[in-house]
């Protein structure tokens, strides 16, 4: 008998933050042969390490198609500019989560990215992914179950890891932020902090910042909880449900090239 999907799934937006940070949320997901997928905004030697380890990271793109963005000016400049920094990439989340059908028909249209996961629904139970046709091709769309920084906002966020293996059925994928994991902040008070600190939150160093990292649970002590709890489970990426859906709709995904 096949061994059942997991329900819960890991993803990381990388949005610029500095090396050490991407190294310090990497080492805790490879101590525990965790899987987990990241949406690259920018090269470094820290994606590049990232990469080197296939057989538990998945690279996705995460662009920002917002009007101040250092990704380019127009949704193509943007485009060629993420798929240009992770080539393999076949899924992206949109930063802001901006979207339309108009952005989203272009993605199919230029890209080989098929698959993506621009927008949220908080703690909603039953959630699936949906796959239909977009310019003639497969489009997979798969909801976002939780993210770390929306969390901050509630009333009552709660930092275990156990809710989230206690509730509602139905897929989980949680959304990330390695510099919110790094902070460990309750708000989003040490995160402004950290990001006067340069124009480019890339280059800020450890010890500038080691000033705003937080003490007691937080975003970063309920991902440590997550990937310990899941250590030793059937973990997998998000390039595994597209897989599974595509499989479902009749369609595998290498038979579908987008248009050059």
């Amino acid at each position: 008998m096949d061994t059942p999907p997991p329900s819960l799934y890991l993803t990381l937006d990388v949005d610029w933050a500095p090396d050490f940070v991407i190294d310090h949320v990497a080492s805790i997901l490879r101590a525990h042969r965790v899987h987990a997928t990241w949406y690259v905004t920018h090269a470094s030697p820290a994606i590049d390490r990232l990469r080197r380890h296939a057989d538990l990271f998945e690279l996705g793109i995460h662009p920002n198609f917002n009007a101040d963005s250092s990704h380019g000016d127009t949704p193509e400049t943007v485009l060629a500019h993420c798929m240009a920094l992770v080539p393999e990439a076949v899924s992206m989340r949109s930063h802001g989560q901006l979207q339309s059908t108009c952005l989203l028909t272009k993605v199919l249209k230029t890209t080989p990215v098929d698959t993506d996961l621009s927008y949220l629904l908080p703690k909603m139970p039953h959630l699936a992914p949906a796959c239909y046709q977009v310019a003639g091709r497969p489009f997979v769309r798969i909801p976002s179950y939780y993210e770390d920084d929306v969390a901050m906002e509630q009333p009552a966020p709660g930092w275990h890891a156990d809710a989230f293996f206690d509730e509602q059925p139905g897929l989980k994928v949680l959304t990330f932020h390695p510099i919110h994991l790094y902070l460990n902040g309750t708000d989003m008070v040490p995160y402004e902090a950290a990001k006067r600190l340069h124009r480019s939150l890339h280059h800020v160093t450890n010890a500038q910042i080691a000033p705003f990292v937080q003490r007691g649970e937080g975003p970063g002590t309920l991902f440590t909880g997550l990937v310990e709890r899941l250590a030793g489970t059937r973990t997998a990426c998000i390039r595994d449900v597209r897989e599974a859906v595509l499989r479902t709709h009749a369609v595998p995904a290498s038979s579908v090239p987008y248009p050059a």
